[in-house]
């Protein structure tokens, strides 16, 4: 039956699976069809099969994988990617918002529009549209404030985080940075990021640029903290991941050790001893709700509109960092 009904969803889109990857800078050619957007104990999966002028919608259960609504949006977007290992963001953690933007494709575009949608009826409820180049960083656990990367002069290591508000329909226009340094520069790339269980805090992983460095932005109050991370190069992170838990964000490499880890109140990093580190079973990326998305994603249109069903297997995924997220971390930062 789930079958069934994707198989439907995606034929009504015409949805091409060669488009569903382009996502826009930091990240483009990612697939975020293979995680979707999802927020920290929120129940739903919300996946954005993008065609030529038209993206299909799906609301469907993580445990178990269950599509519970589709809808047909006519316009092309994706669910946005933040880093490089396809994590995701986009819905807000009361879980009412979901935004979604235009996939990338060519130069810098000199317009980036977003659509938000409700949840409960996969309705968009606004068209925004920015001039410049842009990507969505995150969103406030309300829906009501997007965050989002600036991009100027065309290059992907120039940026700026802004914020947009939804309501008052404006850019605010101040850049959000690091009060504690604010003539300090952001450069780097994201490499994977990860939530606070309530989904108020972002920490996303740079790396590439001059310091190797967390992110860490208050989607409640507009905040942002860089939080250097001496000692570790470009090369040491391309295979680390955070993991937020009650009080600390903790940075593991590919065994699953922990290398470094940050007070979440203040920011403070610290080395954990050898005997101290503890070792976490190694997270494959794959989204683990049990819905079948080797077949679900292999649709195309051919001819008068006949459709071929092909059976495709994805290569495993990366879930958003959303989901991995253990449990709750509310700072203490002034």
């Amino acid at each position: 039956m789930r079958l069934h009904l994707l198989a439907a969803a995606l034929a009504a889109g015409a949805v091409a699976p060669a488009a569903a990857g382009s996502a826009g800078y930091p990240v483009p050619g990612t697939d975020t069809t293979k995680t979707g957007a999802t927020a920290p104990g929120d129940p739903y999966r919300y996946v954005a099969f993008p065609g030529q002028r038209s993206t299909t919608l799906v609301k469907l259960r993580r445990d178990g994988g269950v599509i519970l609504r589709h809808r047909l949006l006519k316009t092309a977007k994706v669910v946005p990617a933040v880093a490089l290992d396809a994590s995701t963001t986009g819905l807000s953690a009361d879980g009412t918002t979901l935004a979604l933007i235009d996939p990338r494709s060519g130069p810098p575009p000199r317009i980036t529009h977003l659509v938000l949608v409700d949840t409960l009826t996969l309705r968009p409820t606004a068209r925004l549209a920015l001039r410049g180049d842009f990507s969505l960083d995150g969103i406030s656990p309300d829906g009501n404030r997007l965050y989002l990367i600036q991009y100027r002069g065309g290059s992907p290591l120039d940026y700026a985080v802004r914020a947009y508000d939804v309501q008052g329909r404006r850019l605010l226009p101040r850049a959000i940075v690091d009060a504690r340094h604010p003539d300090e520069k952001m450069t780097g790339f994201p490499m994977t990021r990860a939530l606070s269980a309530d989904g108020r805090w972002a920490y996303t992983l740079y790396g590439g640029g001059e310091e190797q460095f967390v992110h860490a932005l208050d989607t409640a109050r507009g905040r942002a903290f860089c939080v250097d991370l001496p000692g570790l190069s470009a090369e040491d992170i391309g295979a680390m991941h955070l993991r937020a838990q009650a009080g600390r964000i903790d940075l593991l490499n590919d065994a699953g050790a922990t290398v470094r880890r940050i007070d979440a109140g203040t920011f403070k990093v610290t080395t954990p001893k050898p005997h101290a580190v503890a070792v976490a079973p190694k997270d494959d990326g794959a989204p683990s709700d049990g819905f079948p998305w080797g077949l679900a994603a292999a649709v195309a249109a051919v001819g008068a509109g006949a459709l071929v069903l092909l059976r495709r297997r994805y290569a495993a995924g990366t879930d958003s960092a959303a989901s991995r997220s253990a449990s709750s971390s509310r700072p203490t930062v002034p």
